[in-house]
């Protein structure tokens, strides 16, 4: 009796074949190393969220009839003999295997030359074949030709990002042909879970994401190891669709798991405060990822989906520790290293960035990833100009490379070339019109332009991708201060508080001015008091060692703790107008004593560093007329 791990280890080699024989290499690749991941004992079933981790849906024995075929979506007909005269699915499984050992020979033929990139002679070698391996490599040998003749060409994607080309429209005419007996042999109940994930395919290039996105799920039902089907349905989602909606439509096996934790990652950020499911997306993705391990503990997939979950919540030091384990296991690994040189680039770890550049381009110099990362080295020595031309060559790599064309949108905003930094933007949306980066970056671009209300529409888009980044409606926030709509400005403020940390003291400050600009003493007195209670929370650990100095040199606790959680809201200036707002708030309320508090931390806090003289004088003024007023 066959063991769910051993079934496991079957389904992956399977994989591993089916995607190589089919030119699917990056697939092929991926279920490889899943397979050499493989926990060597099955885990035990635990418990999270109050559901089993582990069901025997996850891990289900292949009958070894479907070894060799993909077996087909279960809503066809298990009887051999359907009322409706069309065959069964044992008997389709049948007729493939026959027609595929027919034409095994043509294939075999077929696939050298698909692998030495001659795809024109592959798919004219396969014509009058009709096994569904030799279709699916002949069309898939006329896809990427055609892919081929668009890079060669400099033809381009049109703004909506429908993959037509500007230039050479009779590629789409060609696109339209393989879509077309693709859903031919769809609707005869003759195309196979490949055959779906290459309809899927070309309907997406085509702009039909909703079609593509239902050939995507067809493919994976029936075949559930080829990630690039995965990967092409992850493409296809609408960020505005909850993911209970799709999670009900999913296989039940473990390449769920997968799917999601990428999905929620890719798509979604995981953010912690966003909910999905049965809880936030943070813990729905460590749900994903225990899952994973527990099946493969040492997946250098699972450990690159936590690095660079950290990355995107900010957390670097964990990021770039992950990736020193990633590392460690494949010392010749380029997968994610333009992510790990971002993180070394925000660190400004620039002999860690150098390191890592010089050891991409030992390995592939003519690898995207490694002109990235030489890209970010470049850029991290102020050397904009020498950081766009491998940006530039990352592209000519693969024109289709999402991160260089938003890091060189960065480098141009250095150079203040604002009109080509717009045009590397608006290339990265045609790529993926999901990247907030791209959106974000162009809001900035029409700021720089003093064009706010052009910015908005883009900060606006940036904010739906990412609406729980309080750095996105803080952005958003300040163009409608500056196209004068205060109360937008503070509907954004506030929506910001409900996002990460990150901007929250900002976020307080400019909500607290707004209010005291509006004559609003009530709310702003409310957000001074936020942003003071802040700035003391935030320095509390600064200020125990400051207020132990403080008091060896004679002076107040108050004023370390001042000195202390200032620098935690950007400068002492803006606690102090805190004080000196709450000062006065109280007073007016009779509170004379409260307010006069508020003034002795402006004045003793100059001792240790604090506020400006100007603040320190107004504060002293204030505080003799209070003394006065109450003799």
């Amino acid at each position: 009796m066959e063991s769910g791990f051993d079934s496991l280890r079957i389904q992956l080699r399977q994989a591993v074949d089916e995607c190589s024989a089919r030119g699917l290499v990056f697939a092929a690749k991926w279920a490889a190393e899943q397979l050499c991941s493989l926990s060597a004992e099955a885990p035990a079933i635990q418990k999270t969220f109050g559901a089993p981790m582990f069901s025997p849906s996850v891990i289900t024995p292949t009958p070894k009839s479907r070894l060799r075929v993909p077996p087909r979506h279960s809503a066809i007909s298990e009887d051999p003999k359907p009322s409706d005269g069309k065959c069964s699915k044992q008997e389709r499984a049948e007729r493939w295997d026959k027609l595929d050992a027919l034409e095994q020979d043509k294939v075999a033929l077929a696939k050298c030359l698909f692998d030495m990139r001659e795809f024109d002679r592959a798919a004219y070698g396969l014509q009058g074949c009709v096994g569904p391996r030799a279709q699916f490599l002949r069309l898939y040998s006329q896809y990427m030709s055609r892919e081929r003749r668009v890079c060669e060409s400099g033809g381009s994607r049109d703004s909506e990002g429908r993959g037509r080309l500007r230039v050479a429209g009779e590629a789409d005419n060609d696109l339209v042909a393989i879509r077309d007996e693709l859903e031919a042999s769809n609707s005869d109940g003759d195309l196979d879970a490949f055959g779906q994930y290459l309809l899927g395919m070309v309907l997406k290039t085509l702009g039909q994401r909703a079609a593509a996105s239902e050939a995507c799920l067809r493919s994976v039902r029936a075949f559930e190891f080829n990630w690039s089907a995965w990967l092409l349905l992850e493409s296809c989602i609408d960020q505005r669709e909850p993911i209970d909606r799709l999670g009900g439509e999913l296989p039940d096996g473990w390449m769920r798991h997968a799917f999601l934790a990428h999905l929620l990652l890719e798509v979604f950020g995981s953010s912690s405060n966003s909910s999905s499911g049965g809880g936030n997306n943070g813990d729905a993705f460590s749900m994903h990822c225990q899952v994973l391990e527990q099946l493969f503990p040492q997946s250098q997939f699972v450990i690159g989906l936590r690095a660079v979950r950290h990355y995107n919540m900010r957390e670097f030091e964990e990021a770039r520790s992950l990736f020193a384990t990633l590392q460690s296991l494949d010392p010749y690994r380029l997968d994610l290293a333009d992510i790990h040189s971002n993180i070394l680039y925000v660190m400004e770890d620039r002999a860690r960035l150098g390191e890592l550049a010089h050891r991409c381009s030992d390995l592939d110099r003519f690898r995207p990833e490694t002109c990235c990362v030489i890209g970010n080295y470049y850029s991290l020595r102020r050397e904009h100009e020498k950081a766009v031309g491998y940006f530039q060559r990352a592209l000519q790599l693969d024109r289709n490379y999402l991160a260089a064309w938003t890091l060189m949108g960065h480098e141009f905003i250095e150079m203040k070339n604002t009109a080509a930094a717009i045009d590397a933007y608006r290339h990265a949306v045609d790529v993926d019109d999901r990247d907030y980066r791209a959106w974000y970056g162009l809001g900035q671009t029409y700021e720089m332009l003093n064009m706010p209300h052009y910015a908005l529409n883009y900060y606006m888009r940036a904010a739906t991708l990412r609406p729980y980044d309080s750095r996105m409606w803080c952005a958003l926030a300040n163009c409608y201060e500056l196209s004068a709509q205060p109360a937008k400005a503070i509907d954004c403020y506030r929506r910001a508080l409900i996002g990460s940390a990150e901007s929250e003291s900002l976020a307080i400050t400019k909500l607290a001015r707004l209010y005291e600009s509006a004559s609003n003493r009530k709310l702003a007195a409310y957000y001074y008091q936020l942003l003071y209670e802040h700035a003391l929370k935030n320095g509390a650990q600064a200020a125990a060692s400051v207020a132990a100095a403080a008091a060896s040199e004679g002076s107040s606790g108050i004023s370390a703790v001042f000195s202390a959680g200032g620098n935690g809201i950007g400068g002492q200036d803006e606690l102090a107008a805190a004080c000196l707002f709450l000062a006065s708030f109280e007073h007016d309320r009779g509170h004379t004593q409260v307010a006069q508090r508020y003034l002795a931390q402006v004045i003793d806090g100059a001792s240790s560093g604090g506020a400006s003289q100007q603040k320190v004088d107004e504060a002293k003024a204030l505080m003799r007329a209070m003394t006065m007023g109450a003799l």
